[in-house]
């Protein structure tokens, strides 16, 4: 399961911090962590914003030591996505 608002509240950011870095509606972020729109069935660009925006939020602020190896993991399926995204395009 996709933890995306304990990562942010882990992170000490806000909705709005993480829907602006993703280039995400406020709204739709809100919704995700409320449980109205299943994870499961967000689109890949989406999750890949989702991804890249914690993952910009997360070398901007002082990350705690127990979120250290799920933030790696969404640095590494945002470069992943990305890639695959740049490989599609070419």
């Amino acid at each position: 399961m996709v933890k995306i608002k304990e990562w942010r509240q882990g992170l000490g950011i806000t909705q709005k911090a993480l829907a602006d870095a993703a280039g995400l509606d406020l709204r739709w972020v809100q919704k995700l962590e409320a449980g109205d729109i299943d994870i499961q069935n967000v689109t890949v660009k989406r999750f890949s914003l989702l991804m890249k925006g914690i993952s910009e939020l997360s070398q901007q602020v002082s990350c705690p030591c127990s979120m250290k190896s799920d933030i790696e993991t969404v640095n590494e399926i945002h470069e992943m996505v990305d890639r695959l995204f740049k490989e599609d395009s070419a």
